[in-house]
């Protein structure tokens, strides 16, 4: 899947920034709770005013956050385009973004921040010191990996840090942690669960973050082909009641042509007014064709009485029926050709004889369309079952982006104007997927185009 990144400042970005606001103004008034506790409530001597003005940088950077925030939401406000291209990912900041180096500096400054009130209140001692984790966290689930890893190294760096060097206080004077206190088996063992815990925690949210937004982009993606789906559906039915209600005027017009034309053989009418009737006659039979072909779309041929059908079976009906069979090479073994399926044999037929005209409408007259086919076995644990994978590769024009993007939807296509409808590929891929199975297409401009299909039978 590719991955899109966006150079503007998207909804997402600015949902985390509002958020990661209000965390830190939770934050805020938590260290000034704890130390109004522990200054007049403990009666712990404490270096007040140097507490304060860490609080006080805390808040000052949290107020140019909170307008950054604002800015951003003004922007997302704007009825500004974006293309395709440029789509996030999900939640959180790219990699290549202001945002997320912007966010980056702050968390570490929150860590410094951390650093310098542990250093004040006792240093590695402090239980408080486990708050190193939030900001490990934090940095995990709205950064890029790169981020959150800096954010850890920093972590344990200042874990370090405060394990040699601190604020005296009493109450923590006989702490084994304290940095007054020797190096042996206490400090070095918490010095290595400390960092232990700090990747752990980098690892597993940065995964989980990861899965997080695939699982988004993956969401949106299958929303987008349930609305493309239901629209298709509803263009399909719209055919369909389109063509039930056009049946009987032209089966009208079919019995009064065919009238008409044993009357003018028993008169002497010119050869060119009997041509006349006779092209009424062919256009007529056209016309119930495409009829035929819209009213399957709606699913009326693929719901037909489902028979164990070999697939040469499938592949002779397919192939006798084109306009030129002897242009198609099939490669497939005996044993492929005598698999057996329980499958609606003229929907399939006239699903991959679509897929046949299309590689023969595309390429020139002399070249010939490759139907490649292999059976594979897939063995579960209560069944087995069989997949059909048909592979038709011929040497025509190929495909843009574009087409490619666009092939599938009804009424689209490349042809000149009276050499097809867009129908076909649309009618294939309806009956493919109502058979549980796939159909996908590689194409390149250069020429040649490979059209899959599997289908578990």
């Amino acid at each position: 899947m590719s991955q899109h990144r966006i150079h503007v400042f998207a909804e997402p970005h600015v949902s985390t920034a509002i958020w990661l606001t209000q965390l830190r103004w939770v934050a805020v008034a938590g260290q000034l709770l704890v130390i109004g506790y522990v200054w007049f409530g403990l009666f712990v001597p404490l270096p007040i005013i140097e507490l304060l003005l860490l609080v006080t940088g805390t808040v000052l950077s949290n107020l140019i956050l909170w307008l950054w925030a604002r800015r951003l939401k003004r922007q997302t406000d704007l009825p500004t385009k974006i293309g395709p291209s440029e789509v996030s990912d999900g939640i959180g900041f790219s990699d290549d973004t202001i945002g997320s180096r912007a966010i980056g500096m702050l968390i570490g400054i929150d860590v410094l921040t951390l650093t310098a009130l542990l250093y004040f209140s006792g240093g590695a001692a402090n239980p408080f010191i486990f708050f190193y984790f939030a900001n490990i966290a934090i940095a995990g689930m709205i950064l890029p990996r790169t981020w959150a890893w800096c954010i850890s190294v920093a972590s344990i760096l200042g874990g370090l840090f405060l394990l040699n060097r601190a604020y005296s206080l009493e109450v923590f004077a006989s702490s084994p942690l304290a940095h007054e206190a020797a190096w042996g088996v206490t400090k070095y063992a918490f010095l290595v669960a400390f960092s232990t815990c700090c990747c752990v925690i980098t690892y597993f949210v940065s995964m989980l973050a990861m899965e997080l937004r695939q699982r988004e982009v993956q969401l949106a993606v299958v929303e987008k082909e349930r609305e493309r789906s239901q629209r298709l559906e509803a263009l399909a039915t719209l055919a369909a009641g389109a063509g039930h209600e056009l049946a009987s005027p032209l089966s009208t017009i079919a019995v009064v042509a065919k009238e008409l034309s044993r009357n003018l053989e028993k008169t002497d009418s010119t050869p060119s007014i009997r041509r006349d009737v006779e092209l009424i006659r062919e256009e007529l039979n056209r016309c119930k064709e495409i009829l035929h072909r819209m009213k399957s779309g709606a699913g009326e041929a693929a719901a037909e009485n489902l028979h164990p059908i070999s697939l040469g079976e499938i592949l002779r009906e397919t192939v006798q029926a084109m306009r030129e069979p002897q242009r198609v090479n099939i490669e497939m073994s005996n044993a492929v050709s005598d698999s057996l399926g329980i499958l609606p044999k003229q929907a399939l037929s006239q699903a991959l004889r679509n897929l046949l005209q299309n590689g023969l409408d595309a390429s020139k007259p002399f070249q010939a369309v490759t139907l490649h086919v292999v059976v594979d076995k897939q063995r579960s644990l209560k069944k087995s079952v069989e997949i059909w994978h048909l592979t038709i590769t011929d040497e025509g024009t190929g495909m843009t982006e574009e087409v490619q993007r666009r092939i599938g939807e009804p009424f689209f296509t490349t042809k000149e104007v009276g050499q097809g409808m867009g129908l076909g590929v649309f009618l294939t891929r309806n009956v493919i997927r109502g058979l549980g199975g796939e159909i996908t297409f590689t194409s390149s401009p250069e020429g040649g185009t490979i059209c899959r299909v599997s289908l578990p039978v």
